[in-house]
């Protein structure tokens, strides 16, 4: 009697697990067509976030579709930037070129995986984007906790760099749209953050 106790209990909890984490589907299509807006900032001063130094660098206001998503609990960074998503735009956000094509994210980067490219390759990482997120308030990390692969999302923020006073380390967010590696990321601080 336990054991079939036990197994209906798994049993919902990995339907649960599947439908919450399941990725959206959106059929063909370009379903974030345009490019995010980023404007240099001269005048926002530094602050100070759990231990962290924060200075902006850029406003950002993007809307696109998340590709991957990845949480890291041990490396250096993760006190302060527990998530890192992938996002895409304009051909990027198409899901027949998707289908195609992984995209997989480690070492605080992402690559493709793919037989043949779908689009120029150029154009595949100028559409894309890694970003490692900071949640402002407790209710936009909460959110960013929420997302799945093929959600549009619409952010709101900064581009910024952070320093850890503790350890000492400094990481520096990528201000372009065509650079490609390690140091490609965005750091973005999340003042808004909307599911569509």
């Amino acid at each position: 009697m336990i054991k079939h106790f036990l197994f209906v209990i798994l049993l919902i909890g990995g339907i649960y697990y599947y439908w919450t984490t399941r990725p959206v589907e959106h059929g063909p299509g370009v379903v974030a067509p345009e490019t995010p807006v980023q404007e240099v900032t001269y005048n926002e001063d530094k602050f100070t976030y759990k231990g962290f130094e924060i200075k902006p660098k850029a406003n950002i206001n993007l809307e696109a579709r998340v590709l991957s998503i990845k949480n890291y609990y041990f490396d250096q960074y993760s006190e302060l930037i527990p998530t890192d998503i992938v996002v895409g735009w304009g051909p990027m956000s198409d899901e027949r070129n998707l289908n195609s094509l992984m995209v997989r994210q480690s070492d605080r980067s992402f690559y493709y995986e793919m037989a043949k490219p779908p689009i120029e390759k150029n154009a595949m990482w100028q559409h894309a984007s890694n970003m490692h997120l900071i949640g402002s308030t407790q209710k936009i990390r909460d959110k960013i906790n929420t997302l799945r692969e093929g959600h549009i999302i619409r952010i709101e923020g900064y581009l910024v760099n952070a320093t850890s006073n503790k350890d000492g380390w400094t990481l520096k967010s990528s201000m372009k749209r065509d650079d490609i590696g390690k140091d490609s990321s965005e750091l973005v601080w999340i003042k808004s953050l909307t599911i569509l």
